[in-house]
């Protein structure tokens, strides 16, 4: 039988899988062992019961909490046993998501996460439904774009799982200074291995309340800011670029392809062909460029 576990993306801080496992499986009641703090969405319904608790059905409408090495065991329940998507984050980014809900939950020892399972809303349903999807196509593969997608959605869980709980801390900083901080951290060295959480402490907030204020307040996510950034730089670059696929790489994008989606999707033109406008090999394309306004595309024709 095939591995019911399957991995789709991983940073430092954020797993990301698929779960499939068969009533026939001879691990059934066992398998999946938890390797970290995870919440899992499933597609079909199976009993889940955790050490030392009542068991429960898992359902799509609900989606199940664990801690790094929970145990527990399933039962079957629907006819194709266990089908999941599951998101998993590291014990700080756990502890930090947990801190803004339940304080003393997340210094627990025994693990931040303080209950089993939660109620799933559609919206989050098909919210993680669609980030799974795109991971697995390799439509989302950029760390700090995984790792906000994942932070969003256990945050999320954490919250409906606590309904009763104290509402978030007050931010330290007001929303409009938190922002500015934000950009200035990305300006200063936007080549730079960002993550959730290093910005996050960056700027003295929380890894969820710095997802949710930060695309609140500018109508976009942290990683299409870092994205803009870097494709305007680009622009600075890409006349005197030897090669545009080693300026992709120093520029931070995963692949030549990449780059030129995003240098595309904000200037109009790839940048083979805006490098040729800049250098002056394609004039008449320069001068209808100029003719049309700068927010035109730079050559006819361009998508």
């Amino acid at each position: 039988m095939h591995a019911p576990e399957r991995l789709l993306a991983a940073t430092d801080d954020v797993r990301v899988g698929t779960f499939r496992c068969p009533v026939a499986h001879p691990d059934f009641a066992t398998a999946g062992a938890i390797e970290g703090y995870t919440v899992a969405f499933p597609r079909t319904a199976v009993w889940i019961e955790h050490a030392d608790k009542p068991a429960f059905v898992a359902d799509p409408g609900r989606a199940t909490i664990y801690n790094r090495g929970q145990p527990y065991r399933r039962r079957p329940l629907a006819p194709d046993g266990d089908r999941v998507e599951w998101f998993s984050v590291s014990e700080p980014l756990a502890r930090a998501l947990v801190a803004e809900l339940h304080p003393e939950a997340a210094a627990a020892p025994g693990g931040p996460f303080p209950v089993p399972h939660a109620p799933v809303p559609a919206a989050l349903y098909w919210r993680q439904r669609l980030v799974a999807t795109r991971i697995a196509a390799r439509q989302l593969h950029d760390t700090l774009a995984l790792e906000q997608a994942v932070t969003l959605i256990v945050g999320a869980v954490l919250r409906a799982a606590l309904p009763d709980a104290a509402p978030p801390s007050p931010p330290p900083l007001p929303q409009r200074e938190l922002v500015e901080r934000v950009r200035e951290v990305l300006a200063r060295d936007p080549l730079a291995r960002h993550t959730v959480r290093t910005i996050a402490a960056a700027v003295g907030t929380s890894p969820w309340h710095l997802c949710r204020v930060f695309r609140s307040a500018t109508g976009t996510t942290l990683h299409h800011h870092l994205l803009d950034l870097r494709a305007r730089l680009a622009l600075e670059q890409v006349a005197d670029a030897a090669s545009l696929s080693r300026l992709a790489c120093q520029l931070g994008f995963s692949s030549h392809s990449h780059f030129t989606a995003e240098f595309r999707r904000r200037f109009g033109s790839p940048p083979s062909r805006v490098r040729a406008v800049l250098t002056g090999r394609h004039p008449a394309a320069a001068r209808r460029s100029a003719d049309r306004g700068a927010t035109a595309p730079l050559l006819s024709g361009a998508r």
